[in-house]
């Protein structure tokens, strides 16, 4: 049970920028964890790379913090080369994450944008054999392995909540990273997150605040209080009580003041 530092606030991305040495920014991005008092660290390789570092060159001294990794990105699985291609991915990836010994490996569903039906229910029967074939070797591992709960049917391959619990269901090993900002900003309430995750097997939430009716820039990941979503409602639901193992992720770009500020409000309400 854990919270996890993504980004790192902006003032930091904008000064990591501006250190030469690889080895010097990852010490960079240690210290703003400690400086946070993160107890984890949630590595996005889009990120990172943005930063300059190439998570194969990690330092064992990372090994410090409870590390989870986030495959994410828009990935169009709609042949067999398509998922020949992600499951290299996921090769490449799940060596580091193995060998770093993260508690949680997550990934997104499926990039359909303008995919027809037919494409979509091909990408829906790769997507089943991707999940075949990394849940077994994660589970034996230690590392859950967790599916994000991207539900926006126009973007990707579920359309609603209900068609994505119809597939976890399917897999009751498989784990769940609520993005609790992106559900909001969808349509759902806090009540609606908790009656369709409450006694899944949920590993890990994406936390940021939200507002709907407005543009998705300006709703989504947002620091908390800056939306309308009542995070005692949802953190009474899933907190370390009920779920030990629990890593909650704060996923805002902001300020280093709205950052901290948000993390200390999230640890009063997860106890």
């Amino acid at each position: 049970m854990y919270f996890a530092m993504d980004e790192l606030g902006v003032e930091n991305s904008d000064k990591i920028m501006k250190i030469a040495s690889e080895y010097d920014r990852w010490q960079f991005v240690y210290n703003a964890a400690v400086a946070y008092d993160f107890e984890g660290i949630h590595l996005t390789p889009s990120l990172y790379a943005s930063f300059g570092l190439d998570l194969a060159n990690i330092p064992s001294y990372f090994k410090d913090f409870n590390l989870s990794y986030h495959l994410g990105g828009k990935h169009k699985i709609l042949s067999d080369a398509d998922r020949e291609a992600f499951n290299r991915l996921m090769d490449k990836s799940f060596e580091l994450a193995v060998r770093l010994n993260m508690h949680d490996f997550s990934i997104h569903p499926p990039y359909t944008y303008e995919c027809s039906p037919d494409e979509k229910e091909a990408s829906l029967g790769h997507f089943h054999k991707i999940i075949e074939k990394w849940l077994k070797p994660a589970l034996e591992n230690n590392i859950s392995l967790s599916l994000e709960t991207h539900v926006a049917g126009e973007f990707v391959l579920f359309n609603g909540l209900d068609e994505y619990v119809k597939f976890i269901d399917a897999y009751p090993a498989l784990g769940v990273l609520i993005d609790v900002s992106n559900n909001y900003y969808d349509g759902y309430s806090e009540d609606d997150i908790i009656r369709y995750f409450s006694g899944k097997n949920v590993k890990c939430l994406h936390l940021s605040d939200a507002r709907q009716g407005v543009g998705f820039r300006e709703g989504t990941h947002l620091p908390v209080g800056h939306g309308s979503i009542d995070f005692s409602k949802l953190l009474g639901c899933f907190n370390f009580k009920n779920i030990p193992d629990l890593c909650c992720v704060l996923e805002m770009r902001t300020s280093k003041k709205n950052l901290g500020n948000s993390l200390n409000e999230l640890r009063q309400k997860m106890y």
